[in-house]
């Protein structure tokens, strides 16, 4: 089967983040199937700027969409956004003719602009079409507090997704709870199908061998644990919906109750200055920049504990699916997540344990019970992993559509 996988943001190894497209891509590729991902040159969380045309990275097929250069403001975004539609009708018959028409479209949605553009073409080719939902639109910008909802943006993403739903042969949704959601929107009973997040294959191997990995920052971390210290490590995004100062205010809890227990905070965003502030007075506390993938699983994998938290919002009892989960999961001991229990439905099985969100003082008493308590073992954790590998996600994909894998 041929397929298109569009993703406006994709990334992979020298893109960025957003790896779920070329985990799928690669992963359907050696089911026998012939894949292009579809991308933009340019968006805000690529490395660099990719010249617009093919490229095979790593096995996969890409296709560079000529897409404007913007610095960040919410405008120059909006008109890349914007741009994708019209770049991509302007290559389909480049993209056709070189890796052949699509008998599957499928439109992933980090923004709703181009849909009805995917869904035009593959209905000029005769292609299924299929659209996968990572974020909710509009409502995620909404519940959020990013827009209100009188904004006429709002109303115009809205009838989008209404458009969007009614049109799809197939919804693949990466949150658990959606389907009620969209349901009230227009998705015709039985085309939801939930595929989460997962982990590649390659990483679930590199699991086996993380010892080996070196770098100063797992060093540094190391040297924490041999002079007595418990790590628990912060590795993700630090933007508002992240709730990272959650994570310090329980680090300043346990500051004064176990001070042996460090904090170690990895990435980048938007919050990062007000929560460096935030934590200014926190000896437990240290920031690092950004790494790659690997780094941080080994810092995972050398530290005591993981930790990720959500603000209690009406928006994540659709449910969640961070990367970053499944990341824990695999390589770290123990992980300890602050959310509430609908969110977390479907993915229990992920973490150690479970608190309430926005309560540094119950996320604070989850770690130290965690920490206290065993670790998992490789074997159980690798066996967990297996279940959401890009592998057995990207055949389950196709199967559950009614269609070989």
């Amino acid at each position: 089967m041929n397929i298109w996988l569009l993703h406006p943001f994709a990334g992979g190894p020298g893109l960025g983040r957003h790896w779920r497209p070329f985990w799928l891509a690669d992963a359907w590729g050696k089911m026998g199937h012939r894949v292009v991902v579809v991308s933009a040159g340019f968006h805000h969380l690529h490395r660099e700027p990719r010249a617009p045309g093919p490229q095979r990275i790593n096995g996969v097929d890409f296709w560079f969409l000529d897409t404007p250069r913007y610095d960040g403001g919410n405008l120059g975004r909006l008109r890349n956004n914007l741009s994708f539609a019209p770049a991509f009708r302007s290559a389909t018959s480049a993209i056709a003719a070189q890796f052949g028409e699509p008998d599957l479209m499928i439109a992933s949605s980090p923004h709703l602009f181009f849909i009805s553009a995917a869904r035009q073409i593959a209905q000029r080719f005769g292609a299924r079409f299929w659209l996968e939902v990572r974020d909710l639109w509009p409502e995620s910008i909404v519940a959020l507090g990013m827009t209100p909802t009188w904004h006429p943006l709002v109303r115009l993403l809205g009838w989008k997704e209404r458009s969007a739903y009614r049109a799809a042969d197939r919804v693949i949704c990466l949150l658990a709870g959606a389907e009620a959601h969209m349901r009230a929107r227009g998705l015709s009973a039985g085309k939801f199908i939930w595929i989460p997040n997962g982990v590649s294959d390659g990483e679930i191997q590199s699991a086996l061998t993380i010892e080996t990995l070196g770098h100063p920052l797992i060093d540094r971390i190391n040297q924490q644990k041999q002079q007595g210290r418990r790590v628990v490590l912060y590795a993700g995004g630090m933007g508002p919906p992240n709730a990272v100062e959650v994570v310090l205010d329980a680090a300043a809890v346990l500051g004064s109750t176990s001070p042996e227990i460090s904090f170690v905070l990895i990435g980048s965003g938007t919050s990062l200055a007000a929560l460096k502030q935030r934590a200014a007075g926190l000896a437990n506390v240290e920031f690092h920049d950004e790494v790659d993938r690997s780094i941080v699983h080994g810092m995972l994998h050398a530290s005591d504990c993981a930790v990720v938290a959500f603000h209690k919002n009406a928006l994540y009892h659709h449910g969640i699916s961070p990367n970053k989960l499944f990341d824990y999961c695999l390589f770290a001991p123990r992980s300890v997540i602050a959310c509430e229990a609908r969110a977390l439905a479907g993915l229990e099985d992920l973490v150690t344990a479970r608190c309430a969100p926005d309560d540094p003082g119950a996320l604070a008493a989850s770690l130290r019970a965690a920490l206290d308590g065993p670790a998992r073992s490789r074997a159980e954790r690798v066996a967990i992993a297996q279940r959401y590998s890009y592998s057995t996600l990207a055949a389950r994909y196709l199967a559950e559509a009614g269609d070989p894998a």
